[in-house]
This record gives structure tokens, sequence and C-alpha cells, in this order.
């Protein structure tokens, strides 16, 4: 599909489509692990693999040092550069027939790598106006159920770490600022997770947090 025109795709047919790209691109013909070397890679890429519960740790332990908005700060833009750095692998390492396809790419990567079941739901975008929307649900997130293990219910949501990958995947395919927001999360009381991306500028007040994290990764007047 060429550039600029408009894309609309449901979320049976986002989801079809995930499945069928799912049978094609096996990710662990990709996986090489070196004993000898103690390299484990993904094509080019280095891969660490690490228990969840450790990463939660962490997590919980950056929150009690640093406080939660800064915590926040810091596995945002963790994430961010996780998800920019898989959208650069994956456009460079394989073939895709339209653009839709290597944006759908980054929910079934998220996906394979354990992170989250990642479900889209409704995407529209358009290159020339600069339009962009993005949703879909989160199923096991390892970052709620770790928030959860350590936590009581939030006021906000907690799924960082994803919504910093979401908005590096969709900023370095779409080539200008994108973010992606919970606007509900199991972090919160809810039965699952939910995403949407779209441009800051779109959102309220609620997303200043989060682009304050993230502004280090864009040009400033690319947000006016």
């Amino acid at each position: 599909m060429p550039k600029g025109v408009r894309l609309t795709i449901d979320a049976k047919q986002m989801i079809e489509s995930m499945r069928q790209k799912g049978v094609e691109f096996d990710f662990s013909k990709h996986l090489e692990f070196s004993f000898e070397e103690g390299l484990t890679t993904f094509r080019n890429s280095r891969l660490l693999i690490f228990d969840a519960n450790a990463i939660g740790l962490l997590r919980q332990n950056l929150i009690v040092e640093l406080g939660v908005e800064q915590a926040r700060e810091f596995f945002l833009r963790f994430g961010y550069q996780h998800g920019f750095s898989d959208l650069r692998q994956m456009k460079v390492s394989f073939e895709y027939k339209d653009d839709a396809e290597l944006l759908c790419m980054g929910p079934l990567l998220h996906t394979y790598e354990g992170i989250v079941k990642a479900i889209p739901k409704d995407l529209k975008f358009n290159f020339k106006t600069r339009e962009f929307y993005f949703t879909g649900i989160w199923k096991n997130s390892y970052e709620a159920d770790q928030h959860r293990a350590f936590n009581t219910i939030s006021n906000e949501p907690v799924c960082w770490s994803l919504a910093g990958y979401a908005s590096g995947w969709s900023t370095a395919f779409f080539g200008s600022p994108l973010l992606a927001i919970e606007p509900c999360c199991v972090g919160m009381g809810d039965d699952h997770c939910e995403w949407l991306i779209q441009p800051p500028s779109k959102f309220g007040p609620e997303a200043a947090p989060y682009i304050e994290a993230l502004k280090i990764f864009w040009d400033p007047s690319s947000l006016k």
C-alpha cells in the first residue's frame, strides 16, 4: 500500500493478519545460542534472558528508592529504546508487503518476547496528514502482574515499559513522535489492559509525565 493512503483495519482483520504473519515468521528460527561465546542473538541483536520476578524486584526497588515518578520515567525510556530498536531491526532484516504489515509486527514481536499478549483492535494512519490512531488489548502483562505483586491498586496505569515500547516502535515506524497510554490497566484494578497510541498533542493532561520522560528522544519542534 503506497504511503499517504489512509488505512483502516478493524480488529478481526488485524488479528487474522497477525496470525498469518506468525505462521510465516517463526521467532525461534531466528534465535541463535552460542554456549562457547555466552551469546544469544536475534539476527544481529544480542538478547538477554531474565526471570520476570527479577525484573519485577528491580522495578519495585526503583519505586522505593526513587519514587513512582522517576521509576516510571526510567521504565518508559527503557521500553521506548527497546521498541525503537526492535522496529529498526525488523525493518532491515525482513521484507513486508506494505507499511501495515511492518507496523503489525510490533504487537506480534512483543508477544513472542513473552512480555505481553498484544491484540490490536483499530488502526488508522496517514503519512501525508500525519494522522495516527492505534488501539488494542494487552493480556498477561508481566509488568501489571509484577506491580500488583508488590503494591495495592494504582490510580494510574502501571505498564510503563510496555507503553514505552509501543511509543518507541510506533515512532520509529511513523517518523514523528507517537505516544502510547493505557485507558485501562490491570494495575488499576481493570480485568485487562488496553493501549491507545496517537500523537502526544491528541492527549490531555494525563500525557504530561509521559511526554516529559520521552522528550529526550524527540525534536522539540515536532511536539508543537
